[in-house]
């Protein structure tokens, strides 16, 4: 498939989705985490269901890469932040029992 925008813009857009990855994974790790966190149900209501919207986009954000405005990768990494920390309060919470 042919797309109308130059050769150049494609290669910002893989640098700039490629940014947004591998920062998204130096925060939370792997999004399989973020889904399993979604689904314990040991995990507080809140925090189990912002990592799963929180999976659900960053799929979002590979699939429409092209389309996906800075400031929405921009928020989910902010996202990604508030909710590992969520995770990482939790776990500990859990371990210190």
């Amino acid at each position: 498939m042919m797309h109308d925008r130059p050769a150049s813009n494609d290669s910002l857009d893989y640098e700039r989705i490629g940014r947004f990855v591998y920062s998204f994974h130096r925060i939370c790790g792997s999004v399989d985490v973020l889904t399993e966190i979604g689904l314990d149900r040991t995990a507080p209501q809140e925090l189990a269901k912002r990592a799963a919207s929180l999976a659900r986009t960053f799929d979002r954000i590979l699939k429409d890469a092209i389309s996906v405005p800075e400031s929405e990768i921009d928020s989910a990494l902010r996202e990604a932040s508030a909710v590992q920390t969520g995770i990482n309060e939790w776990l500990a919470g859990k371990s210190g029992r």
